[in-house]
């Protein structure tokens, strides 16, 4: 083949990418090669799964060097706070969510709480705390039923009056059960951004539970986190970071402020013939979707396929009946028949077609004028129509969101329209819109199925997106504050417990030496096991420093939590909570690192190699049980074999002296009681 032959092939397309040589291959195998490919989720769970080895064959990544993000303003800004949790069950009583739940549902709106949906909040009044304390028979909820009855109430309300059936979550049923969920349907969150189901997701902080029993299923139990990160924490630990999508100059603020990324804009392959119009603005929903319905059937008619875009499946299946009403025959895309996904959009460029979806539909998909397999006839004809018209029925909290939408229609060159239909009960329009749109409309005596178009309306709304924008980049950068905190002390913690899972002899020698300098006694106690053990000294001592590690770290991670949900309270007394934070969080590291010196004292003269071997054995069990929050089963908590008859509190059975839960063996055999 010559060299202008190929060069001709290549310009037609008439070439695949060659994966005849490509085989399954381990996780340890595909981190050995020198571009590893994969998902956002495997890359953060398998850096917490190494960080939870007992064994260096089990540690599968390799220094972090260099990564390539797609879809990066997805993953690192909509994404960024989603944290990545391997996490077990506790023993939370599944009676208490039913409870809360049941009284969460006799309290009302205003008279008993007052809702910010800005701050995504709630607030109890003084009415609603006196309907509680009667309800449940305390004088005060705050001092007689403490910290956990407060959290429990206020977590079953923010379930009740922020977290939307259909909108936020669905119920799905269970394997072989109805198709309306019942007792032992499931709780499945929907992502905001994409519109598509997270079967292995679940909120945190007894959330999930509280929505499950204010659902009426099967409350899962709640969990306790072994190990944690986030993505924004995740990929800061990449000394080189770098990532493309279409939808990052809107943002470009944040990039280079969190991540110190610079955006720069590449021109289009060909220039855009796609037309956007202003938006269209109705003074109600339901005038706003009849006018979508005779918009669309006018455009099915002349033979311009549709794409419309909903913000969650409740109003995709409101429209769908709108549109079924008016006799537009069109299909429907949501998280519900995502499994359809691939047929449908197959069809959404041809002639007439008219597609309900949500924002599924938004990001990475690809519609091809005159359907998937259409013919250059079939593909010029609808591209002489117009080509593929995207309506917008609700404007999304990001800029980013209603570009990647606009992006469906008019790709590499081809001709396409966009238009936004809005209304001001829109929750966007409600929270952060203007008044003034509103006095207008109401000032004409505009019909509510009648819309105004206008720049100025169109640069109201992006100014109110512009703002929910900056008040979100506020709380993450003010969120990411905080996180740094902890994130400092994980890389520590991680650092020195890969050197004893790892290091050389040498090394672990040097960690140890520095680690008990001037702590005569246990230098001594030290030098005496030595002498016992002989060659087995150091592999015994590597896996009781990692048993007491991943036990304090444990522990460490639930006071920092309690201590992040309670600062909040020191800005009452002029203190600035984050000081705070950092200053008590510093000194509560110390503590542990005191606490490791005490635990290392206590339990190494009882070490022998049968006990820690059993040890590592049951740990190593855990650490493979481990599951990422909602992915099939949890893991069963550490020391999962523990008797019930050993309270957190009780003097260990394994004879070291100390509480239950502070005891460095635990998992040990010795702990079946």
């Amino acid at each position: 083949v010559t060299k202008e032959e190929d060069a001709e092939r290549d310009k037609e397309g008439y070439f695949k990418v060659v994966y005849d040589f490509l085989r399954p291959c381990s996780r340890k195998e595909a981190y050995m090669a020198d571009i590893t490919y994969g998902t956002n989720n495997e890359f953060g769970f398998d850096y917490l799964r190494d960080n939870l080895a007992y064994n260096p064959s089990m540690v599968m990544q390799r220094p972090h060097h260099y990564a390539i993000v797609d879809e990066v303003d997805s993953i690192l800004i909509d994404e960024a706070r989603t944290p990545l949790i391997i996490a077990g069950p506790t023993a939370e009583s599944e009676s208490l969510y039913a409870k809360f739940a049941k009284i969460a549902d006799s309290l009302t709106p205003v008279t008993h709480y007052e809702v910010d949906e800005k701050q995504k909040a709630i607030q109890l009044t003084e009415a609603g705390i006196d309907s509680v304390e009667k309800t449940l028979g305390v004088a005060n909820i705050y001092t007689e039923g403490g910290i956990k009855t407060v959290h429990h109430l206020e977590t079953a309300v923010r379930a009740k009056a922020l977290f939307l059936p259909e909108r936020d979550y669905v119920v799905v049923p269970a394997q072989g059960g109805s198709a309306s969920g019942g007792k032992d349907g499931k709780v499945v969150i929907v992502d905001s951004f994409t519109g598509r189901l997270q079967p292995g997701r679940r909120w945190s902080e007894g959330l999930h539970q509280a929505i499950e029993a204010k659902e009426g299923v099967k409350v899962e139990q709640e969990s306790r986190t072994y190990a944690s990160i986030t993505f924004q924490n995740y990929f800061r630990l990449y000394e080189k970071l770098s990532g493309m999508t279409g939808t990052a100059v809107t943002s470009a603020e944040e990039f280079a402020k969190v991540y110190g990324l610079d955006v720069v804009a590449i021109p289009t392959n060909k220039p855009s013939a796609r037309k956007d119009g202003n938006d269209q603005v109705f003074q109600t929903e339901n005038g706003k979707f009849k006018a979508v319905a005779r918009a669309v059937k006018q455009l099915q008619e002349k033979g311009q396929p549709v794409l419309i875009g909903t913000v969650s499946i409740d109003k995709n299946e409101k429209l769908s009946e709108y549109l079924t009403r008016d006799g537009v025959k069109h299909n429907v895309l949501n998280a519900k028949n995502h499994e359809k996904e691939g047929e449908i959009i197959a069809d959404a460029g041809k002639k007439g077609s008219v597609t309900v979806a949500t924002n599924m539909a938004g990001r990475g998909v690809d519609i091809k004028l005159g359907g998937m397999n259409a013919d250059k006839d079939k593909y010029e004809e609808v591209k002489a129509l117009g080509g593929l018209f995207v309506l917008g029925t609700e404007r999304h909290e990001a800029r980013r969101i209603d570009n990647q939408l606009r992006g469906r229609s008019g790709r590499q060159g081809d001709p396409g329209e966009t238009q936004f239909f809005v209304s001001l009960e829109d929750d966007l329009m409600r929270v952060f819109g203007s008044d003034r749109i509103k006095n207008m409309m109401g000032k004409f005596g505009i019909a509510e199925d009648e819309a105004i178009e206008s720049k100025l309306v169109s640069r109201s709304i992006e100014g109110a997106q512009e703002k929910i924008e900056g008040f979100h980049f506020d709380a993450r950068k003010a969120t990411l504050d905080y996180d740094d905190v902890l994130n400092f002390q994980r890389k520590l913690i991680y650092s020195r417990r890969r050197t004893i899972l790892v290091g050389t002899d040498e090394e672990v020698e040097r960690d140890l030496s520095e680690l008990v300098a001037g702590n005569t006694e246990l230098e001594g106690i030290i030098t005496k096991k030595r002498g016992e053990l002989g060659e087995s000294f150091l592999p015994n001592l590597r896996q009781l420093l990692l048993q007491i590690i991943d036990m304090l770290w444990l522990e460490h991670l639930e006071a920092m939590d309690y201590l992040r949900s309670s600062v909040r309270l020191r800005a009452y007394g002029q203190r600035d909570p984050l000081i705070e934070y950092k200053r008590e969080g510093l000194a509560m590291f110390k503590e542990m690192e005191a606490s490791l010196l005490e635990n290392v004292a206590k339990l190494l003269p009882n070490v022998g190699a049968v006990k820690v071997a059993s040890a590592q054995s049951n740990l190593q069990e855990v650490r493979e049980g481990a599951q990422e929050v909602g992915h099939k089963e949890v893991a069963p908590p550490l020391g999962g074999s523990t008797s019930k008859l050993v309270g957190r509190n009780d003097p260990c059975p394994c004879g070291s002296g100390l509480k239950y839960k502070k005891c460095g063996m635990i998992g040990a055999p010795e702990h079946k009681g």
